[in-house]
């Protein structure tokens, strides 16, 4: 019973299968259903019993959440609606679900205080990157959906190859540096290569993921320019290489999808690398920070008059400044800066899950880039939990060496402040 939040945590990822429900203030999606019994599950099993790297993150993640509740409700005194209560409503909602997966990602790092715990969490995280690549296929080829449909599949599209991305390349870079067992290891390119063909059979001109190609590039990229002596770095490439030229050559949508993107031509239209105008968008929207710099218009409070274009800006860091203000954006921005620092500290790079989780870091950066992808929902939950396993390890030694949480560090580690 204390390690069944393992198994339950692959569940968050399975397609909607019918299951989503649409309300007036947004879609209920299948993980939306399952992160409250996730969450109990949490609070059953056992919690760490010394002091954790994550414990930095808190007051920066229930900060910012409180900055944004400050900022969401005083849109009943900063704006003028005939009756607010629709727009609080929806917004509170939206903050609420982000609390709900920022709870539970949180609570996964207090629970990988056991050496048996991390190794099996790391089972837990591919068999979820193996469950959305499965349901990737398996929502494939609705012609009739829309990119922002619920569908049997997934709501957001984009924002599962983002998430595939993150995963992927966190479990690329703990297979180059052979951070799990030899029989993860082995499991790990299956399930990474069977990812990435996923992506390639889903690719069409109306579900194209291209922010999360770029978060894919920007990932392996950093991996490579990391471990370009390692041998297994080579075979990455050429396997990445050579899928996507098969991809290319064998399908056609995908081929006119790769076209359309690197040679647009005139009767293109929107169909080129910049889809949607994303740095004309970032460059409209951002002056709009000087309308309410220190509050933001309130969370998600978009449209209306708000002022806010109610696509958004597709840049999840211009959108936290513009919603939460400059405090708001600030504490998101510190968010990954204290992620990139502790995935450098001696006791992460001991346990070689440093450039897994820096690729990681670097892959969420590019993704959030090109879209709001981490309002909560599987986007977030996946960004913290491959953050979990580094933010679990222990700040000072507080246990007898035979039962070190981090049996693979030396007895006699140094604190790490």
């Amino acid at each position: 019973m204390n390690r069944l939040w393992l198994f339950f945590f692959p569940l968050l990822f399975i397609p909607n299968i019918g299951l989503s429900h649409q309300t007036a203030f947004g879609t209920l999606e299948v993980s939306d259903w399952l992160i409250v019994p996730f969450i109990i599950l949490l609070l059953i099993a056992p919690s760490a019993k010394y002091e954790q790297h994550s414990r930095r993150f808190n007051p920066l993640l229930w900060g910012f959440l409180g900055w944004a509740l400050l900022s969401t409700l005083s849109i009943h005194f900063r704006y003028q609606y005939i009756s607010d209560i629709p727009v609080l409503v929806g917004c509170g909602l939206k903050l609420a679900r982000l609390v709900l997966y920022t709870l539970a990602s949180l609570l996964i790092a207090r629970k990988l205080s056991d050496p048996r715990v991390r190794t099996e969490w790391l089972w837990s995280l591919l068999i979820a990157l193996l469950v959305l690549s499965v349901g990737l296929l398996a929502s494939k080829g609705d012609a009739s959906a829309q990119p922002t449909d619920a569908l049997g599949g997934y709501k957001s599209y984009n924002i599962i190859i983002v998430s595939q991305a993150i995963l992927c390349t966190y479990i690329a870079g703990l297979w180059i540096d052979s951070g799990g067992s030899r029989r993860w290891n082995l499991s790990a390119v299956l399930v990474v290569g069977f990812a990435i063909c996923s992506v390639l059979l889903s690719s069409s001109l109306t579900t194209h993921g291209r922010g999360g190609w770029v978060a894919f590039i920007a990932g392996f990229g950093y991996i490579f320019v990391k471990k370009t002596q390692n041998l297994k770095i080579v075979i990455m490439i050429v396997v990445i290489g050579s899928a996507s030229i098969l991809a290319y050559e064998a399908l056609p949508t995908f081929k006119s999808l790769v076209d359309l993107t690197l040679l647009p031509t005139e009767t293109s239209g929107s169909q080129s690398v910049d889809d949607g105008g994303r740095i004309a968008t970032w460059a409209h929207e951002l002056p709009k920070l000087i309308n309410s710099p220190l509050l933001g218009t309130g969370f998600y409070h978009r449209g209306d008059t708000s002022g806010l274009w109610e696509t958004g800006s597709h840049n999840f860091f211009i959108q936290m400044f513009l919603e939460t203000g400059i405090v708001g954006g600030v504490l998101v921005i510190s968010i990954f800066a204290i992620a990139w620092q502790q995935a450098g500290f001696s006791i992460v790079v001991r346990n070689k899950i440093g450039v897994a989780t820096r690729a990681s870091l670097v892959t969420a950066i590019a993704g959030g880039m090109s879209g709001e992808y981490y309002y909560g929902g599987i986007g977030v939950l996946v960004l913290l939990a491959v953050l979990a396993v580094a933010g679990s390890l222990p700040v000072s030694r507080v246990v007898a060496p035979e039962t070190d949480p981090a049996r693979s560090i030396p007895a006699k580690w140094q604190t790490i402040q």
